[in-house]
């Protein structure tokens, strides 16, 4: 008889788990990535509500209109083989500055990294 019951503990346990997970109430719904995103017209504006009280040439990057693009590619701070790890995008989804914009807002950010990181 153990024995018989060893043999079942798994599949139930794997039945509930299935069973578990196929639940609605389960299902989180995560916003799309913003596609067609332009730096001047998104991303900018960003940065100008959100880091240049800080980030204005005194602390790196320098995210002021006419000096973030350059600063933000040419100091590393964006990956386009990886977007997810760019560290622009690290620092506003994991660090200190989580709290400093929208999940929209970090996800136009990746949304223009994704797509090449244009200065457009």
């Amino acid at each position: 008889m153990r024995k018989n019951m060893r043999r079942l503990i798994v599949p139930v346990t794997c039945l509930i788990f299935m069973s578990l997970i196929s639940c609605e109430q389960y299902i989180i719904d995560l916003p799309d990535v913003p596609t067609d995103v332009s730096y001047s017209a998104d991303v900018q504006p960003i940065f100008d509500a959100n880091c240049t009280a800080c980030h204005n040439g005194g602390t790196d990057p320098n995210l002021s209109s006419g000096n973030s693009y350059d600063a933000l590619i040419d100091d590393g701070f964006v990956d386009t083989g990886d977007p997810e790890a760019s560290l622009i995008y690290v620092v506003l989804t994991e660090g200190a500055h989580a709290s400093r914009a929208t999940d929209l807002e970090k996800l136009t950010i990746l949304g223009w990294i994704m797509e090449g990181a244009e200065d457009n």
